[in-house]
């Protein structure tokens, strides 16, 4: 089981969980591309099954980027080679930023 996928996945599921428990289904569905089906079903899982379902050991999301997003991600990038852990963990900080905007 890769850490790193389980964290951005369980990150991803508990926000859309969050979203979702506080009424905000469309702002889920618009900003992390849920379905309607997906809305019912996250809407009903406790946290421990979120949490299982976190370990699929692949993304339970697809990113999306706009074209100018990914060119800002990718100037920012540092021409020395960092670990893996550095590359994810400065990923999710540009999804939860880009994720935020409305």
């Amino acid at each position: 089981m890769d850490e790193n996928i389980y964290n951005l996945n369980l990150d991803y599921l508990i926000l859309a969980h969050a979203l979702i428990q506080s009424g905000r289904k469309q702002q889920a569905m618009v900003s992390l591309g849920l379905t309607p089906e997906a809305v019912t079903i996250l809407a009903k899982m406790p946290v421990d099954q979120l949490k299982a379902l976190a370990r699929s050991d692949v993304l339970s999301f697809a990113p999306r980027f706009p074209v100018n997003s990914w060119r800002t991600f990718l100037r920012n990038e540092p021409m020395v080679s960092e670990p893996f852990e550095q590359r994810a963990l400065r990923l999710r900080m540009f999804l939860s930023k880009s994720g935020s905007q409305p």
